[in-house]
């Protein structure tokens, strides 16, 4: 399919829809409707003032709740001329705002301990919008001056391309606009990157079988938890030097490198000691970081005559370096000078990490991958076939043709892993975007069939036997990614199945397939400190294929960790409050269904003590204004709990009714205005590394 671009406006609030959130969230979850507040009102901080529009005071106990301004800070209003329309600006001094917040952190599964990812308090998000407007310029300087870097920051966003079907569906009803509701909120980042998005990328890439001809060896060295070491006084260090820094605090606060620093503290409660992971601007920050380590590396082996291009070559790809070399000397004097130039900056190498590769230089992923495509390729290959009659005035028959055998593609995909000395984790990625094309293309050869009932039936066979091997390879690694593609997988099957009118039993048989390995995942990762979001796309995804197939009210509570005592027969949660994620999932997913009554109320307890609690000991954390925006228009929670919300946070009935009325869809999409087809498919945009 044809790529398509659309321009894009240079807007400030644009980098809210693509570099705030980590690309992990769950999928009801975004800033779409946050994202639309802020254009509609002009929200935007300008020269020291909070500022938006709004012809009356309807929005400002809404801006005060966000930015966390005090009842007693009056609000400017000012009658403005901008393109011959008057307005009315109203505004607070940004000093005024509370702007050190606590991000909301969640957990998912990554190596043996988990990792921490954040969503940083909306406010905050402003700020960033805010300061990569008026800096980007300067951000794309300071991310240019390595000779060393693959990805990195090279322009601002002009156009955004699409090739998926939702867009070629929506195309017709709005061809030549902006299309700010549809394709615009799908844009995969606020700036373009060179020169790869992908490492793997780089290891088919011209430039790495280059580097292979001119040099025998190459080493790979990994930055040791880049992210929680970045000191973000480094930044300065890095951008106008350390001494200069140091001895002109004062001055330095109020540069580009400065202000970056404090707007890194302050939305991860004033912390200098690492950085928020998950959003894309902790990228751009880290790069900065970085490629003040490839400068001065470059310098430090120039001094011991050391040439780079001539006696060794590196490429770095966030934190990891690539290292070609000839001599084992060249190879140990760049280690040692790597190692101490990071250690300038309170940064060190992981050296468990460290792999060495000898001619041919061919890493055991790049290996295991080439067998995965060759494996893939020969045991998935639908095709529509003609049937010719020997009667020439006949119309020749069109099958589909799709014969898959999962058992024996499950033992040749064990055994290419197992040769190849990788993990599944390692191949998940790739193998699962091969199924996703390999979906696609049995349904174009189905659409190309005759569609009789023995089409259906070799329909309905390959897309079972797929799903067999998906969930396999799977359950050997549920991370988020990976559970993603699964979803989108699951997501395209069911859609299409209803839309083509496969018969009630074949149907039946794949629907019954899915719910029944979701379950098995469910069972198998119940909710740990490690693993909160990733079950979370599967039960969402559960509740695409129908009422016959809800969960049991003990499956969910399983999965919850929430328990029932033996002698009240009410719910407990010992492991302690649900996320907010989880919470507005589950609420999402039982609804107003009869048999998950008691479960509701549950839940709805479980949100007024969980606000309570926060509200008291940590009035400005994200999760907490999050909560109460999503939770105040979701509509199945009663009245008497969202009034109850409000007392919280001091808002009376009226009070409740002007935020209400302030924005129908902050964060969490409820209800006509989710679809997980179009929200799976954003997130293809927005897959890094």
């Amino acid at each position: 399919m044809a790529k398509r671009r659309v321009s894009l406006t240079h807007r400030k609030q644009r980098s809210i829809l693509t570099d705030m959130l980590p690309f992990e969230v769950p999928p009801t979850f975004s800033n779409r409707g946050y994202y639309r507040f802020l254009r509609d009102n002009s929200v935007e901080i300008e020269k020291g003032q909070l500022r938006w529009v709004c012809e009356t005071d309807a929005l400002d106990r809404t801006m005060r709740l966000l930015f966390g301004i005090k009842a007693a800070t009056p609000i400017n209003a000012d009658i403005v001329t901008e393109w011959g329309k008057e307005k009315t600006r109203r505004s607070v001094p940004y000093n005024k705002c509370e702007m050190a917040t606590i991000p909301f952190n969640f957990r998912v599964a990554h190596n043996l301990d988990g990792r921490t990812l954040s969503v940083v308090h909306p406010r905050n998000q402003v700020a960033v919008a805010s300061f990569y407007a008026t800096h980007s310029a300067l951000i794309i300087y300071h991310t240019s001056i390595s000779e060393f870097s693959i990805r990195r920051p090279v322009s601002v966003s002009r156009y955004a391309y699409f090739k998926d079907k939702l867009h070629e569906e929506r195309l017709d009803s709005a061809a030549g606009l902006e299309e700010e509701d549809r394709e615009y909120e799908q844009l995969g980042s606020y700036f373009v990157y060179r020169k790869y998005r992908n490492i793997h990328r780089f290891f088919e890439s011209y430039k790495y079988h280059r580097s292979e001809k001119k040099y025998d060896a190459m080493v790979q060295i990994d930055v040791s938890k880049c992210f929680d070491s970045i000191y973000t006084h480094s930044l300065p260090w890095a951008v106008l030097g350390k001494d200069q820094t140091k001895f002109s605090l004062d001055s330095s606060k109020f540069t580009f490198a400065g202000r970056f620093d404090a707007l890194m503290q302050n939305l991860n409660h004033k912390e200098t000691n690492g950085i928020v992971i998950g959003p894309e601007f902790s990228r751009v920050f880290a790069e900065i970081i970085l490629q003040s380590v490839d400068a001065e590396l470059l310098k430090r082996l120039a001094k011991a005559n050391l040439r780079h291009k001539v006696d060794y070559e590196i490429f770095r790809y966030v934190d990891d370096f690539f290292v070609f070399y000839n001599e084992e000397s060249t190879q140990l004097k760049v280690f040692e000078t790597l190692q101490e130039t990071l250690k300038g900056k309170k940064l060190s190498i992981n050296t468990a990490k460290i792999k060495h590769y000898k001619k041919p230089i061919i890493t055991e992923i790049t290996i295991a991958k080439e067998r995965v495509s060759a494996l893939l390729n020969d045991e998935i290959n639908p095709v529509c076939e003609e049937e010719s009659f020997t009667d020439p005035a006949k119309l020749p028959k069109r099958k589909l043709v799709c014969g898959i055998n999962a058992n024996r593609i499950i033992i040749c995909y064990k055994a290419t892993i197992k040769e190849a000395g990788v993990t599944y984790g390692d191949l998940l990625n790739y193998t699962f975007a091969i199924i996703e094309n390999k979906i696609e293309k049995l349904f174009k050869a189905y659409n190309e069939s005759d569609r009789t009932d023995w089409d259906r039936k070799r329909l309905s066979n390959a897309l079972l036997a797929i799903m067999e091997f998906a969930f396999f390879a799977y359950s050997a690694s549920p991370k988020v990614n990976h559970t993603i593609r699964i979803c989108r997988m699951i997501a395209t099957s069911v859609d299409f199945a209803h839309a083509h009118g496969l018969p009630y039993e074949q149907k039946h048989l794949l629907f019954k397939y899915v719910h029944d390995n979701v379950i098995q995942q469910l069972e198998k990762n119940t909710m740990s400190e490690h693993r909160e979001v990733e079950s979370l796309y599967l039960l969402i995804s559960l509740s695409q294929i129908g009422r016959e197939y809800w969960l049991p009210v003990s499956a969910l509570l399983r999965h919850f960790l929430i328990q029932e005592e033996e002698k009240t027969g009410n719910y407990i949660r010992p492991a302690g409050f649900m996320n907010h994620f989880s919470v507005t999932i589950l609420l999402s997913y039982i609804k107003d269904k009869v048999r998950y009554v008691k479960l509701k109320s549950f839940v709805e307890a479980e949100i007024l003590a969980k606000l309570q609690y926060m509200k008291a000991h940590c009035p400005n954390d994200a999760e907490t204004l999050i909560m109460l925006l999503d939770l105040v228009i979701c509509p199945y929670i009663s009245k008497t709990t969202k009034d109850a919300i409000g007392a919280i946070f001091g808002l009376d009935a009226a009070g409740i009714a002007v935020v209400q009325a302030t924005n129908d869809h902050w964060f969490t999409a409820w209800g006509d205005k989710f679809d997980l087809g179009k929200e799976l498919d954003a997130k293809r945009s927005r897959e890094v590394y």
